[in-house]
């Protein structure tokens, strides 16, 4: 659990992300760190995140993920102003971050707007609301037998959309997440 509460306010852009790979709402402090739990969960070695995760020395790093292998990375997010010239405290707060994770074995990485690639990052919006969904494993068979295909001619054999975008935030059926989605993006099976 956190070590520091995020303070929910009307005036900030904090608020609740709800990660499914966590199983549980995630308070984030700015736009930028709900970004970055977005894209967390759709980092396969990714096993789960924390906020807010440890005290070290005087700072609360923003984030700790787990790898599926039992690594650990240690993310502050920031927007790239601040890390291309950090001021002194700042500098400080980095250097005592990446000491600490140098010393334990822990990676340590900066998280900025530069890393929220486009269009990617809208598809990925786009299908985590589907991410749930149970979705009609038909699909799957029948794109098996057929081999690669586009969206497009899954929904004129009568497929729901729901259910496509269902299977590729699961990660069953594959598509180019850096091409915008469109009737024409190519599918095939697999993981993401």
């Amino acid at each position: 659990m956190p070590v520091r509460k995020i303070p929910i306010q009307t005036r900030s852009k904090s608020g609740y992300f709800y990660s499914y790979k966590n199983g549980r709402s995630t308070a984030y402090e700015s736009l930028l760190e709900k970004k970055c739990f977005l894209m967390l969960e759709f980092e396969e070695e990714i096993a789960s995140y924390e906020e807010q995760p440890l005290k070290i020395k005087n700072y609360i790093p923003d984030i700790l993920a787990k790898t599926k292998d039992g690594q650990y990375i240690l993310i502050e997010v920031k927007y790239s102003q601040e890390t291309e010239n950090p001021d002194k405290k700042l500098s400080k707060k980095f250097d005592v971050l990446e000491k600490y994770c140098n010393n334990i074995g822990w990676k340590f990485r900066l998280f900025t707007e530069k890393d929220v690639k486009e269009p990617y990052f809208s598809n990925l919006s786009f299908i985590y609301r589907y991410i749930t969904l149970k979705p009609d494993e038909k699909i799957l068979s029948y794109v098996d037998r057929i081999g690669e295909t586009n969206i497009a001619k899954l929904l004129e054999y009568g497929f729901n959309a729901s259910d496509i975008y269902a299977l590729i935030a699961q990660g069953r059926m594959q598509t180019n997440l850096y091409k915008k989605l469109s009737p024409e993006s190519r599918i095939r099976i697999g993981n993401a």
